[in-house]
């Protein structure tokens, strides 16, 4: 088999990046030269992406920038540019980008002999094939929502919730993705996900590939379906250094030292990733449950939501029940011992890395794959307990506390729930950390797309 030269470009947010370049350092692994693009605002991101993932650096990865058309502004400028003059930019002026790659590339001694893109960068695959180069999508939801999305432009539409449809389950409205709805802000993103599809679909010169961001024992039923001829490959867990993790590599900052103090499976994490701002209402229900609760807790609020949350909570913080940051190494700290359950929005990463550490999850979603991944957590992976939002979609602080009882043990009349739900994430962290070792079912998928990329060439 030769040595190839991959072109990964992705999207430019950390639930793209991370398993992105995980990826990256999973073919140099394999003895691979990397190529990794993102746009330059993305870049920005890629020091404390590559920060988290230790792995010694090689000369078989190199890393280059596309342009989205506001390459000197690290944040685009929300009042100027709505997410639809952004994703026309992005097309329009990171085309361009990828085409003056390409030539400067082919003059080169190591030519890319193939492109992995990940998801809403869609005509990636269009520039690639116009090179004559082979591609396949990297996507980084849960094949479940690749099997949904192909339902919904293939004349489902609507009919999905409460249909029970071949390598899905039984979705109710509340557990649809947010965009397929006219009234979500995200509905924008609807003609992204169709046009993804159809790119997919629409490959006539190479087999139909997707690299997905699973594993088979997680959706066998999702990775197994044919659609199209479309062949779905569980690559993952992509989450760095997972399968090496032996307790003793720790990263000992300052989040890692507060839980070094603290007792085994007594601390609850809180995180809604680094998109998600909440209201302030929302965050005081969360606040007070948390208090409420008497659990001992660590918070990530990003930015924008630390201004007005912070300072109430000085007296807490003297108290040592909670600890709030802005940002924390999350691999580092689910690995932790001290953790009893995660409190997540549901990002499919987040998931994952739950799932991977055998971490029970109080599961909070709040828009786009969120509520999908949410009922796989709650009732297919049966490895957490679903909030209820009120009639005004606010989680009140009695339903948080109580998932919470439920989840950390304190809630007597669900104690059988909680026993099975712990046993279920033992399980899959066994089956995730077997998919990704030594002869597991996504090294042998990786291997195999490898090997087989000369045949997709020819």
């Amino acid at each position: 088999m030769r040595n190839h030269h991959f072109l990964i470009v992705c999207f430019p947010v950390h639930g793209h990046l991370n398993p992105s370049l995980e990826l990256a350092h999973r073919l140099t692994d394999l003895g691979h030269y990397v190529t990794f693009a993102t746009t330059v605002t993305g870049s920005h991101k890629i020091t404390t992406v590559a920060n988290n993932n230790k792995k010694k650096t090689t000369t078989l990865l190199s890393f280059t920038t596309l342009s989205d058309g506001s390459d000197e502004q690290r944040t685009p400028n929300k009042s100027t540019r709505n997410t639809t003059q952004f994703f026309d930019n992005l097309k329009l002026h990171g085309s361009r980008s990828l085409t003056n790659l390409f030539i400067s590339n082919q003059q080169s001694h190591n030519p890319f002999t193939f492109v992995i893109y990940s998801l809403l960068f869609h005509w990636v695959a269009d520039v690639a094939t116009s090179f004559h180069i082979p591609s396949a999508l990297l996507f980084v939801q849960p094949a479940t929502l690749l099997v949904l999305y192909y339902y919904y432009f293939h004349g489902y539409g609507d009919t999905i919730p409460n249909k029970k449809l071949q390598g899905l389950p039984l979705l109710s409205t509340n557990d649809m993705p947010s965009f397929l709805f006219p009234s979500c802000p995200h509905a924008c993103l609807l003609p992204l996900f169709k046009q993804q599809i159809e790119v997919l679909l629409d490959q006539k010169s190479q087999p139909k590939v997707v690299l997905v961001n699973t594993f088979d024992a997680l959706e066998s039923q999702a990775l197994e379906l044919a659609i199209d001829g479309l062949k779905i490959l569980g690559i993952g867990p992509l989450i760095p250094n997972f399968v090496s993790f032996d307790g003793s590599n720790i990263y000992h900052d300052d989040c890692i030292e507060w839980l070094n103090s603290k007792p085994n499976s007594s601390v609850v994490y809180v995180s809604f990733g680094s998109i998600c701002v909440l209201s302030n209402t929302q965050k005081d229900e969360i606040l007070y449950a948390l208090l409420e609760s008497g659990f001992t807790f660590l918070w990530v609020m990003i930015s924008g939501d630390q201004k007005e949350g912070k300072d109430e909570c000085c007296d807490l913080l003297l108290q040592g029940q909670g600890k709030i940051v802005s940002w924390c190494r999350q691999i580092e700290v689910l690995k932790h011992p001290s953790l009893g359950c995660f409190m997540s929005h549901c990002g499919w990463n987040s998931t994952l890395e739950s799932l991977s550490f055998g971490l029970p999850m109080v599961a909070f979603p709040q828009q786009v794959d969120q509520l999908t991944n949410a009922k796989l957590v709650e009732d297919v992976w049966k490895v957490g307990v679903r909030v209820k939002a009120n009639l005004e979609g606010i989680i009140e602080k009695e339903e948080i506390r109580k998932c919470l009882e439920l989840i950390m043990g304190r809630s007597r009349d669900d104690e059988q729930r909680r026993e099975g739900i712990v046993e279920n994430a033992k399980k899959w962290k066994n089956l995730a950390s077997q998919a990704i070792g030594e002869g597991g079912t996504s090294s042998f998928n990786l291997k195999s797309f490898v090997a087989n990329i000369d045949k997709i060439s020819g």
